[in-house]
């Protein structure tokens, strides 16, 4: 996670858990943080889940890899804050299941029901652009958390992304975490690109743009990606909360 309100796009069955296969931490934590807005925190590494003073939704959207925009339900999801310590025992947990274990504590502890559900949404279609893409085969990573971006600015005033091990879906799930005021919406997969990548681009920020030109994350993911963004409308998964609590349950 290591982001606050930051799309991995999966069929509707990889989005359940069966009782068989339900999954837990061995120790959690979970209580409301009354705080107010402010200082909103995550991290979702190395076999934990760590938050601090995020809305229920934003952790439910967590939980499913989805964004905010597709979770649906009352609009006290916004409002109820909470913190969150938990702890698997590896940490070399995969994070697919540290986040069915984050399922399992809000039902359990919060009386989530939830069901996932496709709906027709405006989105941006990540596709190859005129041919081959500009990316660089690469191994997949060892550990999960080695399939990673990191992001810095240049001199030039640009904003630069380097990732290393990365899917296209994964690629496509954190572009609006680095470039929100460009990708203002679900970024999915169309590529049609298997296997893991790495790659590096920049772009100049979008408020630079309007006073001092440079190039746009169209431009760039084009010229130096062989990428581009596409506005569709497409069948997506969200997920509906049919109830729950507003207050977790004791340990």
């Amino acid at each position: 996670m290591q982001r606050c309100y930051s799309l991995f796009f999966l069929v509707a069955a990889a989005f359940g858990q069966s009782e068989q296969a339900r999954l837990s931490f061995d120790a959690a934590e979970i209580k409301l943080n009354v705080s107010g807005p402010g200082d909103s925190r995550g991290d979702l590494s190395n076999g934990r889940l760590m938050v601090r003073n995020v809305p229920l939704r934003f952790l439910i959207a967590e939980a499913w890899t989805i964004g905010t925009d597709d979770v649906y339900g009352p609009s006290w999801l916004d409002e109820v804050r909470v913190d969150v310590i938990a702890k698997t025992a590896s940490p070399t947990t995969p994070d697919a299941q540290v986040r069915k274990m984050a399922r399992t504590l809000l039902e359990e502890r919060m009386k989530l029901v939830a069901h996932v559900e496709q709906r027709e949404k405006a989105v941006w279609a990540l596709t190859v652009w005129k041919g081959k893409p500009k990316l660089t085969p690469s191994e997949p990573p060892v550990k999960p958390e080695d399939a990673d971006c990191s992001a810095n600015g240049t001199s030039a005033g640009n904003r630069r992304i380097s990732c290393k091990h990365l899917t296209m879906a994964q690629f496509a799930h954190e572009l609006p975490s680095y470039a929100a005021s460009y990708a203002d919406k679900r970024v999915v997969d169309e590529t049609g690109l298997a296997g893991a990548w790495d790659f590096a681009f920049e772009w100049t920020p979008l408020a630079q743009i309007e006073s001092n030109g440079g190039m746009t994350l169209f431009a760039a993911l084009q010229a130096q990606l062989g990428l581009q963004l596409e506005s569709r409308k497409l069948p997506v998964s969200v997920v509906v909360v049919d109830s729950m609590a507003r207050t977790p349950t004791e340990n």
